[in-house]
Parts: C-alpha cells; structure tokens; sequence
C-alpha cells in the first residue's frame, strides 16, 4: 500500500503549471513524499490508510471519494509541485549533480527557482486551509479522522499558514510582572487588583 498515489501523475500536469513532457517517474516521488508528509499529517495516519486502501480496493465511500476529489487533491497536487521543483532545475546522477540548460531556455536562477517554490507553497497552504476547514465544518463524516487510532500520526488541526513572526514570550516587557503577580492566581486568569 506505500506506492497507492491519491493523484494521478496526469492529473497533475493538467492542474499545475507543469509541461505535459515532463517523465511520470519525476513526479511520482514527489506525490508520494507530498502524500506522507503533507497530507498525513494533515488527517492523521489512521484516516490517510483508509484513503489509501480504499483507492487501492476501489471501495470508497461518496463522501470519502469527494473528499478526495475537492480537498485532498488539490492540496497535494500543488505540495507535490512545491517538492518536485529543484529536481526540474538539478539532477543527481552517480558523477554528482547537474544543472540542466536547453538550447531554446536559459537557466533560472535560484532566486527565480525560490519564488516559484513559495508560489507552490502559498497556493497549497491555501488548499490545506480549506481542506482542515472542510473537516472542521463536517465532523462526524470521517469516523476515522474523529477518533484516531494510537499507530501513527494524530491529526494536525492547526493552519498550514505561518506569518514567519516567531516571538519569545519571556523577552516580552510584562512577562516577569505577570509571573510575579500571578503565582497562585487560578487557571483562568489573573485576580483583578483595586
């Protein structure tokens, strides 16, 4: 069941920027490694291997046959593309790797090569943004999305965006005055002082 793609190669290439040329054996690795890293941990081991099994035996359910259609495709077709890019521009072969040229492109440079791959990123964050809203609106339509199994990954229900601000709450100008007046303070908050 490792090798089960819950997208076509083609499909791919028919929704993506992707050229119709480009080799099947390219961008099969990619839909797998978007599949196992992206997506299932998006929905959980549990209910990833059910999707899988269920293209695999040719016995999903309509909702889960949507679902995978409207949401998960989508979402992994352009987190496939996000990860399949730098192998368009480098190959690695047994002398090492290689940037490919053609007689009728020039080379993109890597700042290029860059920008196309957060273009991919946004436009995946997105898809898995609807798609971690389309199971929060509908729960109880996936059983093994609600209730995980104890092998494997648990659902990770939190947004795909990140706004690239990380900030360290002990640096913050209060924080030590909060500490100091609220040891002992109940677990909802602290006590208003007059």
């Amino acid at each position: 069941m490792d090798n089960v793609l819950l997208v076509s190669e083609q499909r791919m290439k028919q929704w993506t920027a992707l050229d119709n040329n480009i080799r099947i054996d390219l961008l099969t690795p990619s839909i797998l490694q978007a599949q196992d890293i992206y997506i299932q941990d998006r929905l959980g081991t549990l209910f990833y291997d059910r999707l899988k099994s269920g293209v695999m035996n040719d016995d999903l359910n309509s909702d889960e046959e949507s679902f995978l259609k409207d949401y998960v495709g989508p979402t992994l077709m352009q987190y496939a593309l996000y990860l399949v890019i730098p192998h368009l521009k480098y190959k690695m072969v047994e002398k090492g790797l290689l940037s490919g040229s053609s007689e009728e492109s020039t080379q993109t440079t890597l700042e290029e090569m860059k920008y196309m791959r957060q273009s991919a990123l946004d436009t995946a964050q997105f898809y898995d943004e609807r798609m971690r809203e389309y199971l929060s609106d509908n729960p109880g339509m996936f059983p093994q999305y609600e209730t995980p199994g104890t092998d494997g990954m648990y659902p990770n229900r939190k947004t795909p965006y990140f706004s690239g601000l990380v900030t360290d709450v002990r640096k913050l100008k209060n924080y030590n005055y909060y500490e100091d007046k609220c040891d002992g303070c109940p677990s909802d908050g602290p006590a208003v002082e007059n």
